[in-house]
């Protein structure tokens, strides 16, 4: 899940660097295509929401683009194994602000 080609967004020294991208850099470039997938396959196959989930928030709207699988792994770099449970619990209280009774409910409803 790393891309090569999104560095004209850096702002920082590794602009210029060589080697592929993941995580935040390549976050609402990963948002947009799940979206645009799910358009296209409409729920006929999951897609897997990679790219910048480090909170509910972040797969809230993996989740609400088409996901209904999620992979984490820069979360769990930098924040540890119990941003899994944080982000557990902050996907239930999003869920019951929007009135889902499911997780399941909420894939693709931003994409439709």
């Amino acid at each position: 899940n790393t891309s090569v080609k999104l560095r004209e967004n850096l702002i920082n020294k590794q602009k210029n660097e060589t080697g592929g991208l993941s995580g935040a850099p390549i976050k609402e470039t990963s948002n947009s295509i799940i979206k645009k997938f799910y358009k296209i396959i409409k729920g006929r196959a999951p897609i897997i929401g990679v790219g910048g989930i480090d909170s509910g928030i972040s797969a809230y709207e993996k989740i609400r683009a088409g996901a209904s699988l999620l992979q984490l792994y820069t979360g769990l770099v930098y924040k540890g194994p119990f941003v899994v449970t944080s982000i557990k619990q902050e996907l239930v209280e999003l869920l019951k602000r929007d009135g889902f009774s499911s997780l399941q409910k909420a894939v693709g409803v931003d994409s439709k």
